[in-house]
């Protein structure tokens, strides 16, 4: 399905643009005719999300951050964006001038079209004068999430425990580890212990206690031996308030009903059933809440070779859910998303829609993306989702949050049984 029509057939457009050759592949004025890649979308297409189309023409004047990549980004308490990125300058600086392995920014407003001032980022931790603290370790960070106004990070680490310049040594580090931040990315400290398994990628609420609904913050993960699935795992806030003493104990889900209203959670890793399967190889999970209208919004990459020379930005999927943990139906899937040229390929670095930037009704996402050669940068760009009229999730009762209609996120009413012999859990998140 290259390009311009979702999973069997559904219709999905592009505007164009004039740019620079550095994004000359993004100007698609036209919608382009179904292929047979449209059969190959692991899940059908959305009953409830019709369609999406894709805005890139303020992707050039919206551009920040030249020589920078990654972007993870979560909502914190003080109603700002923070974001973590790879291999550059960031905001302040460029591919050259203020470089660092691992950098951490703040954002705040919210981008608007052709207005770069819309919305500001500044580096906090990096390399002074172009960041307002230096860093003190490398590597490269893949999700975070802010929860009780402390932000949590997972990634991959340089330290002195294993380079004798840990900022200045570039690509991800050896040391998978989970940090944190107890004052809004001033400064950080990286947990003790190993992790067990994937660190994984948090799923995205909201603003700062948002992200923990009934008190747990939600992880997507893989397995080394199986990329084509993704898998679940949920951490209770107080045992991520006690990672500098020991490793969180998660729990994994091991049942969903067809349906996902009835599931259930075990203690032992080896109980996790997969939440979603991709015979295209799963790449970079990232999944959002869009509270507005009750969805949970996938995006992900895939590349049946799994070589990655082979992924590319392009390399597509947004898929749509009930409940977290599925059941998934199809958005959007292609092998050419944006049209990008070739020097962009060589990996696949994600899209996530940063929850504060979704519309009121839903409907409009500002997506983050970056990617190898040109797209080495904090790059946007606008998504419209077309919603079938009345066929938003019944399960999400409506709720009155800061002046919005806003969904509740069904997993604040699940009802849960303990099992004391086993450990597992099972939950009713029937309506």
């Amino acid at each position: 399905m290259d390009g311009a029509r979702g999973a069997r057939g559904r219709r999905t457009r592009f505007s164009a643009f004039p740019v620079e050759a550095a994004l000359c592949a993004l100007a698609l004025s036209l919608p382009i005719h179904a292929s047979s890649r449209a059969a190959r979308a692991p899940y059908p297409r959305s009953r409830i999300i019709t369609g999406i189309r894709w805005d890139f023409s303020d992707a050039q004047a919206l551009r920040k951050a030249i020589g920078s990549d990654i972007w993870p980004c979560t909502w914190a308490l003080d109603d700002a964006l923070y974001c973590a990125w790879g291999d550059g300058g960031g905001f302040q600086g460029t591919d050259g001038i203020g470089r660092v392995s691992l950098g951490f920014a703040r954002m705040i407003g919210t981008p608007r079209a052709r207005d770069a001032s819309s919305f500001q980022g500044t580096n906090l931790w990096g390399a002074p004068p172009y960041a307002k603290h230096r860093a003190s370790f490398g590597g490269k960070v893949g999700s975070l999430i802010a929860v009780h106004g402390v932000i949590f990070g997972v990634g991959g680490l340089w330290t002195l425990r294993n380079v004798k310049d840990p900022v200045n040594t570039w690509e991800g580090g050896p040391l998978d580890r989970l940090i944190w931040s107890y004052d809004l990315g001033k400064s950080w400290q990286i947990a003790p212990w190993d992790p067990k398994e994937d660190l994984g990628s948090y799923l995205q609420f909201g603003r700062d206690r948002e992200n923990a609904p009934g008190g747990y913050v939600y992880d997507y993960y893989g397995r080394p031996s199986d990329p084509t699935h993704v898998y679940l795992k949920r951490i209770a806030t107080r045992e991520l308030q006690r990672a500098p003493e020991r490793r969180p104990r998660p729990q994994y889900l091991a049942y969903a009903s067809r349906s996902g209203d009835y599931v259930s959670w075990s203690p032992r890793a080896t109980d996790a059933v997969p939440v979603f399967a991709d015979a295209e190889n799963a790449v970079g999970p990232v999944v959002v809440y869009d509270a507005p209208l009750g969805r949970y919004l996938l995006t992900i990459g895939h590349d049946r070779s799994g070589r990655p020379r082979d992924m590319a930005p392009g390399k597509l999927g947004v898929f749509e859910a009930p409940h977290p943990w599925g059941p998934w139906s199809t958005v959007y899937y292609g092998d050419n998303w944006g049209r990008f040229p070739a020097s962009t390929r060589g990996d696949y670095l994600g899209l996530t829609f940063p929850v504060k930037w979704i519309s009121s009704d839903g409907r409009t996402l500002w997506g983050v993306f970056s990617g190898p050669g040109r797209l080495d940068a904090f790059n946007l760009v606008r998504a419209e989702l077309e919603v079938r009229q009345g066929r938003t999730s019944a399960n999400h009762p409506l709720s009155r949050r800061e002046g919005n209609d806003r969904r509740s996120p069904e997993l604040t009413r699940c009802r849960e049984r303990h099992n004391e012999v086993n450990g597992s859990v099972f939950a009713d998140c029937s309506p």
